[in-house]
């Protein structure tokens, strides 16, 4: 439900399950020569593959849209990047009701602005530090749910971090209890020493210079920046640079800003609360 309240263009399932009356085979029939007419293509062709073989088979494809599907290009004017809305309240709230689950559900989502190397490293490493004891709080020692999940959360150019809580109590009570949380990782930042620091930096840099095992996961970074229009193929050794010039001062003033002061952070809270009984 945050990527309903947060994206510019999308639909509730419900709506969607709404136009399944209206559909028939006929219309689905009548739709396909619609979907060919106008298309933007875009290849990715990676391994043991010349240029000019690329190009060949991007010249195939295109040119069998053209003939068989009487394709035309999209206009540039067509080519609308997807948006993310901007949080202007300080805080903001969307509940929503479960008739299927017992369980409840929360989701805290704090809005850090707009993609860049520094603030993708700065919310990355955040986010690092306090993955394990956010699940050791959140779920080992409170035993609020059974998932439990604190990680960065990226969407059309935007990113934040974002905890996740799915539980048998009321969303308003785990609220609670995230926030709790939240206020004392600044006695957490204040009490870690350097060297402690330099080892969430390293065990970062570690995982994002790995080398992909598979060539689905290679594939699946290269989309990434095709589709997201970055096009930033040298992000892990540009962003690592990055990270490793990262101070502890850094971290805290950006937990201070983005993260831990009602006064500046971008927060919103989605409710899911279950109506079944002996439900939230």
């Amino acid at each position: 439900y945050n990527s309903v309240v947060l994206s510019e263009r999308v639909w509730h399932k419900e709506e969607l399950l709404g136009a399944l009356p209206d559909l028939t085979v006929q219309a689905v029939e009548d739709f396909i020569p619609r979907l060919l007419s106008s298309i933007h293509v875009e290849c990715l062709v990676y391994g043991n593959c010349t240029d000019s073989l690329a190009l060949s088979l991007y010249t195939r494809v295109v040119d069998k849209l053209k003939a068989d599907c009487k394709a035309k290009s999209l206009l540039p004017s067509q080519l609308i990047k997807e948006r993310e809305v901007e949080l202007r309240d300080l805080s903001s709230l969307y509940v929503t009701t479960n008739g299927v689950h017992k369980s409840s559900c929360i989701e805290n989502y704090y809005q850090c602005g707009l993609q860049n190397t520094k603030q993708n490293m700065l919310l990355e490493l955040f986010s690092q530090i306090i993955n394990e004891s956010c699940y050791n709080q959140l779920r080992t020692k409170e035993q609020l749910g059974y998932i439990v999940f604190s990680g960065v959360r990226r969407s059309n150019g935007a990113q934040g971090l974002r905890v996740i809580v799915q539980s048998d109590r009321n969303p308003e009570y785990l609220d609670q209890r995230i926030e709790l949380f939240i206020h004392t990782l600044g006695e957490t930042l204040a009490s870690m020493d350097e060297t402690e620091f330099r080892q969430h930096v390293e065990a970062l840099a570690t995982k994002r210079l790995e080398k992909p095992k598979k060539l689905s996961v290679r594939n699946g970074r290269y989309w990434s920046e095709i589709l997201s229009q970055h096009f930033n193929f040298d992000r892990d050794e540009i962003e690592v640079a990055c990270l490793r010039s990262l101070t502890k001062d850094d971290i805290t003033s950006f937990y201070s800003q983005h993260i831990a002061s009602t006064e500046s952070r971008k927060k919103l809270s989605c409710h899911v609360v279950s109506t079944c009984e002996g439900g939230a």
